[in-house]
């Protein structure tokens, strides 16, 4: 009865200890699988601070590129970012309050690049719309500078035409030999050896648009040979060259038809038998032209 007793009590304590080993081995089995999930979550909570890390880095070089005033503020954080990175990338041990800590610096970092993208998003936006302010002004810099040659253009094609229909002309030049009397009177001879004088008598024709006032007339004279006679000075004609001139006279324009009579009486040697020329300016612009033809005189007369 005893000896029973003694083998129901071992029975029941092997069973005992087997449910009691059993308990353990479940109970160590959870507690290692608990180990495993804690491991694997700080993993990747390390794994997405990395993650968000390089996802600023990325968007820093994008900002960085864009060659604006917050290009240096933007390379520190980028550096700061970079220290973090690292940091966490060398982690040996993981624990929660390690992760909580860089989470917390990530947070700050995040919130700074926010600030600073959003201010280079603004800057970029300002940029733009000046961009394009100076686009128009520039097309309307172009448009103005085209309208402008255009007028210069047109201006000076109407100073040229207001040049020429304003210019003063003339008519009805008349180059006479004249010979001189007793009584001192002149008359009018073709003969070369007995001309005393040359008369020039011109018109300066009616021009409403022309300047008023006194101008400034030359007549040259030449000989057969080319050569101007009595030559008293220079001129410059409207081309700018300077010109010799046998008579000057200075006539008041008052935009009506006026009669002007030269008279150049000779100096020196008689006249030779020849044709002789002779232009007329008005303020240095030749205006008319005309030939005076000298015989020779008759024996005897």
């Amino acid at each position: 009865m005893e000896e029973n007793s003694k083998s129901s009590n071992s029975k029941i304590l092997i069973i005992a200890l087997t449910i009691l080993l059993f308990g353990l081995i479940g109970y160590t089995f959870y507690n290692n699988n608990d180990h495993k999930e804690a491991i694997k979550f700080l993993q990747d909570e390390k794994e997405q601070i990395i993650g968000n890390l390089t996802a600023m880095e990325e968007k820093y070089d994008v900002a960085i590129a864009q060659n604006t005033s917050l290009s240096d503020s933007l390379t520190m954080e980028k550096e700061k970012i970079a220290i973090l990175k690292d940091s966490v990338q060398n982690l040996k041990q993981i624990n929660s309050n390690v992760l909580r800590r860089y989470r917390g610096q990530l947070a700050t970092l995040e919130k700074t690049n926010t600030r600073l993208l959003d201010e280079v998003d603004s800057l970029k936006l300002a940029n733009n719309i000046l961009t394009e302010e100076k686009d128009s002004i520039n097309s309307q810099l172009e448009i103005q500078t085209t309208y402008n040659d255009t007028l210069v253009a047109q201006n000076m094609e109407l100073a040229r035409k207001v040049e020429i229909g304003g210019a003063i002309n003339v008519e009805n030049v008349e180059v006479l030999a004249m010979k001189m009397r007793s009584n001192g009177k002149y008359t009018e001879t073709n003969k070369a050896q007995k001309t005393d004088a040359i008369k020039v008598a011109f018109r300066l024709i009616e021009n409403e648009i022309a300047e008023p006032g006194d101008k400034e007339a030359f007549i040259v004279l030449k000989n057969p040979a080319g050569m101007v006679i009595n030559a008293k000075g220079t001129f410059t004609m409207h081309e700018g060259e300077e010109a010799k001139y046998t008579d000057q006279t200075i006539v008041n324009y008052e935009n009506a038809n006026l009669d002007v009579v030269m008279l150049v009486e000779r100096k020196g040697d008689k006249y030779e038998a020849g044709v002789y020329p002779i232009e007329v300016y008005v303020e240095g612009k030749l205006v008319g032209s005309a030939n005076l033809e000298l015989n020779d005189s008759f024996l005897g007369l």
